[in-house]
């Protein structure tokens, strides 16, 4: 009987599924090579399969992402050595577009840090605080992707002007959800809140930094619910710090988890959340359903539908 390793828990529902097909080994915080030896397959939340740990691996046939991201996976390793890699690319993009909006509006309303200043006795400071309507606001997003699709649907009911950057996008792509591509440059100088849409490669680390961020208007939010090292989190504190952006909402960080004396938890005009925009109920259910079934579906034979790496069907049959 083919045997499948569970790196983290998943819901139940997916974990019976897997049952009736293989057995499951369900991690326990050890190294992934040392628990799945023998595995035909692995699933994974929040650990990593890397070259090295292919290279050990002699039974495994399919790596799946617990999600979209593949950045904790060697796909390029993987597809060399023949190992299906599948994910979850549409599980949770709606979980992330109303976590995005949520962090928009948020900031524009200079809710959290009102909530604050309201418990601790300021209700009679209320007039000193001058909010913005995103009526007539400036939307960018760095990155037009699914999430950032459904981030300009759910943004275009307030009346926003959205723009957009991508170099792997066309204009028509885009046009029906309203979005006006720009260059990057274009995008960030006139934008009065930046999202984060880009996925982690080495083209996209740190491709927000000083220069990026000097380009902003002093009165501009940046968004980042994408992956943490696509920022320079060091350039932003100091921006925030020096008042070249009027402030940030995260939801990742360039180190995870942050260290305890991180300078952005001393900030009001930052709102942070603990890389959770995509864990909602309704979303935890789709990854671990949908990554396990493309496990299922390699393993019995059949093509998964969401096959990152169909270069591998080709060997297969060379």
């Amino acid at each position: 009987m083919k045997k499948v390793l569970v790196t983290e828990p998943i819901d139940e529902r997916a974990m019976d599924l897997l049952r009736t097909h293989f057995q499951v080994v369900q991690g326990n915080g050890g190294r992934v090579v040392d628990e799945a030896q023998g595995c035909d397959g692995i699933l994974l939340r929040v650990a990593e399969v890397r070259e090295a740990d292919m290279a050990q691996l002699p039974d495994l046939k399919v790596v799946a992402k617990h999600g979209i991201g593949l950045d904790s996976i060697d796909v390029d390793s993987a597809t060399a050595r023949g190992i299906a890699v599948v994910n979850a690319p549409l599980s949770n993009i709606n979980a992330v577009a109303e976590h995005t909006v949520t962090m928009v509006l948020a900031l524009s309303k200079q809710l959290v840090h009102l909530d604050q200043v309201t418990r601790h006795g300021g209700f009679s400071m209320r007039t000193q605080y001058k909010n913005l309507e995103l009526k007539g606001a400036t939307v960018g997003l760095v990155g037009l992707g699914k999430i950032a699709r459904l981030v300009a649907q759910k943004l275009s009911g307030f009346g926003v002007h959205l723009i957009g950057y991508d170099l792997y996008v066309k204009q028509e792509q885009v046009l029906e959800y309203g979005i006006q591509m720009a260059d990057l440059s274009t995008v960030l100088s006139q934008s009065d809140f930046i999202c984060l849409h880009t996925p982690l490669t080495p083209e996209t680390r740190h491709m927000i930094s000083t220069e990026q961020l000097s380009q902003m208007k002093p009165t501009a939010y940046l968004i980042n619910t994408s992956r943490g090292p696509v920022v320079d989190e060091a350039a932003l504190v100091k921006a925030l710090k020096d008042g070249t952006i009027a402030g940030a909402a995260l939801d990742v960080f360039e180190q995870e988890p942050p260290a305890a004396d991180d300078p952005l938890f001393q900030m009001d005009q930052v709102i942070l959340s603990p890389h959770n925009a995509a864990l909602t109920k309704e979303a935890l259910l789709a990854m671990a359903m949908d990554s396990s079934q493309g496990i299922v579906d390699y393993l019995e034979g059949r093509t998964p539908q969401y096959l990152c790496n169909p270069q591998i069907l080709q060997s297969k049959t060379n």
